[in-house]
């Protein structure tokens, strides 16, 4: 389960409420959690409306633009077996 920055307001509002203080990253690419270590210009605070657009754009509302799998369910390929076996003795 995805951890949940936005809630939903009644009704089709054009905007999210914050639930947790968010910041932009230094490429101001991401939005993360204010003790991220990569966290560095305060974004929003808890309670403050965040419009839709934005919401999106920063993949806060979970949904995949796509409609492929979530960031979750996809694995990372195994990785290589770098053990070596033991060399013939010369």
């Amino acid at each position: 389960m995805a951890l949940s920055f936005v809630t939903e307001p009644d009704g089709d509002a054009g905007h999210v409420t914050a639930t947790a203080r968010l910041c932009l990253t230094e490429d101001r690419d991401r939005l993360v959690p204010d003790t991220d270590p990569d966290a560095r210009w305060l974004y929003c605070v808890p309670g403050q409306p965040i419009s839709r657009a934005e919401a999106e754009r920063y993949g806060l509302l979970g949904e995949s633009p796509e409609g492929g799998a979530d960031a979750e369910t996809k694995q990372a390929p195994p990785a290589a077996n770098k053990a070596r076996g033991r060399s013939a003795d010369k």
